[in-house]
């Protein structure tokens, strides 16, 4: 499966840090990438993900939206970051997101030393990243139009080096590991892989509707 940009959403988003004008994005994203990004971004650049967990709330409609990112916790090399996505006032998303920085001080936030948020797609290995989750939104997508599941929560664990730069990208792929049911839940994991490795692994759960 090739993961391309898809369709096209008026959005607004913000970055909460450094107090931010809302932006606008005319690229179709969902809410997995969307929250990734902003955290990605609110990094300057200088971390990549090691783990996401994404908590559903509403679906992400049509129309503007607000993003908010925060660091909650920084120790060594290690951040870990909050991140949330409101349409309406109305909580669309959540996640906590695990990124490795690359100067190991627990008080590293980039934009305290004047530097600016980075656009992802400039940085192949931070676009190979959100093209992941990318991956997580299909799927999400895909089982609530076919089989009527809502998102619960899903998470995604980044492995190797896909977050550093590489002269030459492969497209991404995606191997089913495992299905469970459990009543009303059900749970799909999944292997990523990028030419013959194995980058990252999704986990996923759903309830179906009107269960």
């Amino acid at each position: 499966m090739d993961v391309t940009p898809i369709g096209s959403r008026a959005v607004t988003s913000r970055i909460a840090q450094h107090g931010q004008a809302p932006r606008e994005d005319v690229r179709k994203q969902g809410i997995a990438e969307l929250l990734l990004g902003v955290v990605m971004e609110s990094t300057c650049g200088a971390a990549s993900p090691v783990m996401m967990t994404l908590h559903a709330g509403e679906p992400l409609r049509d129309g503007r939206f607000d993003l908010d990112a925060r660091l909650a916790h920084a120790h060594a090399r290690q951040q870990r970051w909050l991140a949330e996505l409101r349409q309406a006032g109305t909580l669309v998303g959540r996640a906590h997101v695990v990124l490795e920085a690359e100067l190991p001080s627990s008080s590293y936030v980039p934009w305290r030393s004047g530097m600016g948020p980075v656009a992802t797609s400039s940085d192949d290995g931070m676009a190979q990243c959100l093209r992941v989750a990318q991956l997580c939104d299909r799927d999400s997508q895909s089982r609530a139009d076919r089989e009527a599941l809502m998102p619960l929560w899903s998470t995604i664990r980044y492995l190797g080096d896909i977050g550093q730069p590489a002269r030459e990208r492969a497209s991404l792929t995606v191997s089913p590991i495992c299905e469970r049911r459990f009543g009303a839940l059900a749970q799909y994991e999944f292997e990523v892989f990028e030419a013959e490795a194995r980058v990252a692994t999704l986990t996923a759960v759903y309830e179906r509707e009107h269960a």
